[in-house]
């Protein structure tokens, strides 16, 4: 109820579609997927044609080729062929229903222009064959159908794919030139591949003798420091030890003074002489 009550404050117009009928009634399956699909095979090949296979086909990649074709193949008059293949606008039922009024009648008088993998017209004519089609028979019949038709779809996809193998291959075997150019393009491709692999190397190299160097550096800037500051500190000790000296001497001189007068302080006084 959310997602309805969404649709209906933004005027988006829901389409709920029975189980299992896109195929029949959805515009995008019916009309616009399969250009989508086309289109965007058109700009895959044109991209690897392009690069002659010289690049690979990454996930950034996808978007641009993605977006050109679905600018080229989902256009306005498209879309409005889509409602209108649909019965969706101008709203006409009997654009889908006329699809299922055809009369076992018709089906057979149409026989003749039946394609043998077309399994969904097969399959309709296994059911206007059976008065009920959920009879066992008619079910494996139908499975039968099926298959026997996905197989023979497989087999001309198969069969196509190894004409144009084999086209291809003949193609190159009469321009071998266009071979030996591709080769040399490949071979100056792998070489600057190489030649920029050195360089990575070099500059990497080059990279790791600078850090060591500045390492160095800074282990001597560190040892002239600490040489720097011992020699310092020996400097303070010894200024210390000479300021010490000194006091020391100084009293000691004092106290020789001091103890000289007391000494002539305690001194008698001479007798005068006749």
């Amino acid at each position: 109820m959310d997602f309805i009550d969404y649709c209906d404050r933004h005027r988006i117009l829901l389409i709920i579609l029975p189980p299992h009928s896109t195929h029949t009634l959805q515009p995008l399956d019916v009309v616009l997927f399969k250009p989508l699909s086309q289109a965007y095979s058109n700009e895959l090949t044109n991209h690897l044609h392009k690069a002659q296979g010289l690049t690979l086909i990454k996930k950034g990649d996808f978007f641009p080729l993605f977006w050109s074709a679905w600018i080229s193949s989902f256009t306005e008059s498209l879309i409005l062929k889509a409602f209108e293949a649909t019965g969706i606008w101008p709203m006409d039922a009997n654009v889908i229903l006329r699809r299922f009024a055809s009369t076992p009648d018709a089906e057979r008088s149409s026989s003749s222009g039946l394609s043998d993998h077309d399994w969904r017209k097969l399959d309709r004519l296994v059911r206007a064959a059976f008065n009920d089609s959920h009879q066992y028979e008619a079910r494996k019949l139908r499975s039968s159908v099926h298959h026997i038709s996905v197989q023979y779809e497989l087999l001309q996809l198969e069969n196509e794919g190894l004409k144009e193998a084999l086209q291809h291959k003949k193609k190159h075997k009469k321009k071998g030139k266009a071979l030996d150019l591709q080769q040399r393009q490949e071979e100056a491709v792998r070489e600057q591949d190489k030649m920029e692999e050195k360089l990575q190397k070099a500059q990497a190299k080059k990279q790791r003798e600078e850090a060591q160097l500045q390492r160095q550096v800074e282990l001597e800037e560190k040892r002239v420091g600490r040489q720097r500051l011992k020699e310092i500190r020996e400097q303070e000790r010894a200024k210390k030890a000479a300021e010490r000296a000194r006091k020391v001497e100084a009293q000691h001189q004092t106290k020789t003074i001091q103890q000289a007068q007391q000494r002539k302080r305690k001194a008698p006084p001479s007798s005068p002489t006749k």
